[in-house]
């Protein structure tokens, strides 16, 4: 069992490796920072009780430019600049790997997109996939790529919202 935190100074992040160097790099050498300075939230998962972090991901407030990117006219909503929150990180400690825990991480990321969007508007969810692993996982959790960005997904905040059961004006 997990509890899922905003990142503190008394979290332990070292030892993580989920198997990709720039992500471990980045918990270690940026997550606080990022954090603190408010360019990105970041939150963690450490075992019920303890500090180590397990899995942890970021998440911003971003903005898509239809033409740039290559969003269709239905995901922009009309509008030629769409506001959104990118989930910047999300990574998971390779002892976790094969448990679900990558979905539950997912939700718990789309979750926070959803609840800030609600505060401070927002149309889509986006990610820019690591590799084309990374890529496929969040295909199967029904991301949409664009058409003029390698590897950048999206979903509307309000599939998200949706998705996790929350009542959401269409």
């Amino acid at each position: 069992m997990f509890e899922s935190a905003r990142l503190t100074d008394t979290h332990t992040l070292e030892g993580f490796d989920c198997g990709k160097e720039s992500l471990n790099t980045w918990l270690i050498a940026h997550a606080r920072r990022a954090d603190s300075s408010g360019v990105a939230h970041v939150y963690v998962w450490t075992p019920l009780g303890e500090q180590k972090v397990s899995a942890y991901f970021a998440i911003c407030p971003t903005e898509v430019v239809r033409n740039d990117d290559g969003i269709s006219g239905s995901m922009a909503g009309g509008y030629s600049r769409i506001p959104g929150y990118l989930i910047a990180r999300l990574a998971i400690d390779t002892s976790l790997r094969g448990q679900g825990y990558g979905e539950q991480l997912l939700l718990d990321a789309l979750g926070k997109a959803v609840a800030a969007s609600e505060i401070g508007g927002g149309r889509l969810i986006v990610v820019d996939a690591i590799d084309d692993e990374a890529q496929s996982f969040y295909e199967h959790y029904h991301f949409t790529p664009v058409r003029n960005r390698e590897r950048r997904l999206v979903m509307k905040v309000s599939t998200a919202a949706k998705a996790l059961g929350q009542r959401w004006r269409e």
